[in-house]
């Protein structure tokens, strides 16, 4: 009996010692957004108690790999994906915290650009990626290059250890990241060719590790001492190319077929079925739900083979004393390279500020880090860290400047007699201050300009931009009810502006400015004061010659330029007017006059938009504007409303001239209803009021002056709007009351929008 006992003892021991010596690996393929299954996988094995101590994986399963090595749960990676701001990074944009207002585009009518390099017109103009990855680049920074920079950049170090595997295209070679900045050998293992660009590290540029090795069980065996692996699959090899598709013919070219086997017998293979593909990022959970179904169903057997458990409190306390173990993000100092290794100061100013010595926290980095990117100068940035001492760190950027020469092309074509083309030509230079200069025009009948704009922006801690500029304006408004194919009624109004200026522009944070606005303008306008006219009459012309300075406040996270559905905007401008006015009468004038008078006026707009109710399907908004204007009378009331404020809130309402809804001073609101049908078609119904509050009246005896509290007017628009990648194409009804003929239908394409005016 006390053999016995004493066999049973050994036998226990050593079953026990093998169950502790039991060593887990998982194994994650590549697959873009179906590889975010992969996060439902880790969060049934850790529900199960089911120990993971390695982890290898490719492309989308190298990105969630990581965050679990780094020591995150698979709720919180879970919380991630699902975040507004995963989507917002798989869509290559911005967030409205991490938006410059300060160096965004001015918005214009383009549609598309091009790009040359001036060292080489007519190499390289096409793009090499789809979307512009840098908000996704720097959470990368935040979430893994910290964590690697934080443990001497030894991938075994980490909470777990991990390898991923880049593709070094020119050698045609996979290769193993296992130590280095890990943000970075994530960022080389995801890089799908042409949907986001490649990156390089230490001269080899690396695409996604999918396209020789989408499956990278064999780099967990040979790495690492494993006793059972955990694969997880949602990838397959591509169909033999067919004489018609393109792609898949350069797919075949590009991809080493994978084998989805695991390279040992103790092992088992999950494929989970998600129903989605590669870049229908918006069916994250639906992914995430196969993963942790298709992991459920097979605990059974992953238990049979797998004796050790992790309890929720053992892994609870370990993520804790791994986290308390980090060195909070304190940056030091800032070391910013171009391609040729010359020292880039604009960056270093922009992020460091010039000769501070204040380090910079998380939220402090954050903010300059997107002010230096917005640059229009900038093309590229990525950023990777080192630990200089026990508490700080050192941020490294590899800079790749813009190309120098762009070309844009926009405008506006309508099945009404408002066709606009744009076109624009700019340079832009990097240097210690960012140079950019553009020379633009507008061209048709109902509207022409030509703009000539340099800008200049100055980098420091508190950074600002100075433009100078000239403009010259000309609207011809014809009787433009008529549709493209009707012939035009002889002018009745023409207005000319010329004028030229400067504007200091500083940023208050990242999504507002102030603007300080200083400009010399001559303006023209040729106008007759009755219907009954013909082309050979003369018309009544007049001129105001004249100064004007303005502040201007503006904060905008608006998500279109034009028929926007969310954010917000808030535009405050106060204008001081000081000019002299010569008014001469024409043919049909009922008198002869010659008429000057000296004016000067202050005139304060307010106006914003606020979309506080989005959903998926169906999105509200509102929209309210406000003018106080202290201008007195012109020389007749013709040339008193063509100097008056309008109030236009429809894009389509800028091309008409309306009498009824120009006022002194106004209220002006409206509702925005819109119902998206999918992420680029909505139907819109948007209504609007108008409330002067000192207009201009005209007697029967040909009289002018101010009245109080005029009546108020109503306009409206229904449209079906298709916002494509370069612009809405639309079909419109517009309803304006006040009209002879209210209604008016038109399909455009394109955008509305026109260089500012000189003072109205």
């Amino acid at each position: 009996m006390r053999h016995l006992i004493v066999f049973l003892l050994i036998c226990c021991g050593l079953l026990s010692q093998q169950a502790n010596a039991q060593r887990v690996g998982v194994v994650l393929s590549g697959g873009g957004a179906t590889g975010l299954a992969h996060i439902g996988v880790l969060e049934a094995l850790e529900e199960a108690n089911i120990p993971i101590d390695f982890i290898t994986g490719t492309s989308a399963g190298a990105f969630i790999g990581a965050m679990y090595a780094s020591g995150y749960s698979p709720k919180q990676i879970k919380a991630l994906v699902l975040s507004e701001e995963f989507q917002t990074m798989t869509r290559g944009e911005l967030t409205p915290e991490t938006s410059f207002l300060l160096r965004n585009d001015e918005q214009d009518a383009s549609m598309f650009s091009f790009r040359l390099d001036t060292d080489s017109l007519l190499r390289n103009p096409l793009p090499t990626n789809f979307v512009t990855p840098a908000l996704m680049d720097y959470r990368m920074l935040e979430i893994l290059g910290l964590n690697s920079a934080n443990h001497s950049q030894n991938f075994d170090s980490l909470f777990i250890p991990f390898r991923c595997v880049a593709s070094d295209i020119a050698n045609k070679k996979s290769v193993v990241f296992k130590t280095g900045n890990l943000n970075e050998a994530v960022r080389a293992s995801m890089t799908y060719p042409f949907y986001i660009n490649p990156i390089t590290i230490d001269s080899v540029l690396y695409f996604d590790g999918g396209l020789y090795n989408n499956f990278p069980a064999d780099v967990l065996y040979e790495e690492f001492d494993v006793d059972y692996i955990i694969g997880s699959n949602v990838s397959y090899n591509a169909a033999p190319p067919t004489e018609d598709d393109i792609v898949s013919q350069i797919t075949n070219m590009l991809v080493t077929p994978t084998i989805f086997d695991l390279p040992c017998s103790q092992g088992i293979l999950l494929e989970p079925q998600t129903g989605t593909n590669t870049f229908e990022f918006e069916n994250v959970k639906q992914a995430i739900d196969a993963g942790y179904k298709e992991t459920v169903a097979k605990l059974d057997s992953i238990r049979e083979h797998i004796f050790r458990i992790t309890t929720e409190t053992e892994l609870r306390n370990k993520r804790q004393t791994y986290f308390s173990q980090q060195t909070p993000l304190n940056i030091e100092k800032v070391v910013a390279l171009d391609k040729n290794g010359d020292t880039l100061d604009f960056v270093i100013q922009s992020i460091k500020g010039p000769n501070s010595k204040r380090n910079l926290d998380q939220d402090l980095l954050k903010k300059r880090y997107f002010r230096a990117y917005s640059s229009p100068q900038i093309s590229f940035l990525y950023p990777t860290l080192k630990k200089v001492s026990d508490s700080t760190h050192a941020l490294f950027l590899y800079v790749k400047k813009e190309k120098n020469l762009k070309f844009d092309v926009g405008g506006h074509l309508s099945s009404r007699a408002v066709n606009t083309g744009y076109l624009a030509a700019s340079f832009a230079g990097l240097r210690k201050t960012g140079i950019n200069v553009q020379a633009s025009t507008y061209f048709g009948k109902f509207y022409g300009s030509g703009k000539l704009k340099g800008t200049f922006d100055i980098p420091a801690s508190y950074p600002f931009r100075f433009s100078a500029y000239y403009v010259r304006n000309r609207w011809d408004y014809f009787i433009n009810f008529a549709t493209f194919f009707e012939e035009v009624k002889p002018s009745f109004l023409v207005q000319n502006e010329d004028y030229y200026g400067a504007t200091f522009s500083f940023p208050l944070g990242n999504k507002r400015t102030l603007e300080f606005d200083f400009r010399d303008f001559s303006l023209e306008d040729n106008y007759y004061q009755t219907d009954d006219f013909l082309s050979s009459d003369t018309a009544d012309v007049t001129f105001f010659d004249g100064q004007s300075a303005a502040l201007i406040f503006n904060t905008n996270t608006l998500n279109r330029k034009q028929w926007a559905s969310e954010g917000y905007q808030l535009y405050v401008k106060a204008r001081f007017v000081s000019g002299k006015e010569r008014s001469v009468s024409g043919s049909t004038s009922p008198i002869d006059y010659d008429f000057r008078k000296k004016h000067t006026w202050l005139n304060v707009e307010v106006k914003g938009s606020y979309f506080p109710v989005r959903t998926q399907q169906f999105k509200f908004g509102f929209t309210g504007q406000g003018v106080f204007n202290t201008q007195a009378l012109f020389a007749n009331y013709t040339a008193s409303i063509l100097s008056a404020p309008s109030f236009s809130p429809l894009p389509d309402a800028k091309t008409y001239f309306f009498e009824d809804y120009r006022a002194a001073q106004y209220l002006g609101g409206g509702m925005n209803f819109i119902w998206s049908l999918n992420n680029a078609l909505d139907l819109r119904i948007d209504p609007y009021i108008f409330q002067p509050i000192k207009k201009i009246e005209r007697s029967n005896e040909g009289n002018f002056y101010y009245a109080s509290w005029g009546e108020p007017k109503i306009m409206a628009a229904g449209s079906i709007i298709y916002n494509s990648p370069i612009g809405p194409v639309r079909f419109t009804t517009n309803y304006f009351p006040v009209q002879e003929k209210p209604w008016s239908v038109q399909l455009s394409f394109g955008y509305v929008l026109f260089n500012d005016r000189a003072i109205r």
